[in-house]
């Protein structure tokens, strides 16, 4: 199977908004994170708990 180019990497693209355009809500932020990282820890417990049931 031939391989397709990788699409250009998204940090070399221009920002739609830039920072200037609106102040960026740090504690929005760190709220968004904390959320995202209860879910990785919520997805990790089913994984192991699935990978566990397996055996």
């Amino acid at each position: 199977m031939a391989q397709t180019p990788a699409p250009p990497c998204a940090a070399n693209k221009p920002s739609a908004t830039s920072c200037k355009d609106e102040p960026i809500d740090v504690d929005a932020l760190l709220e968004e994170n904390d959320r995202l990282r209860n879910l990785v820890v919520q997805l990790s417990a089913l994984v192991m708990r699935d990978v566990a049931r397996r055996r």
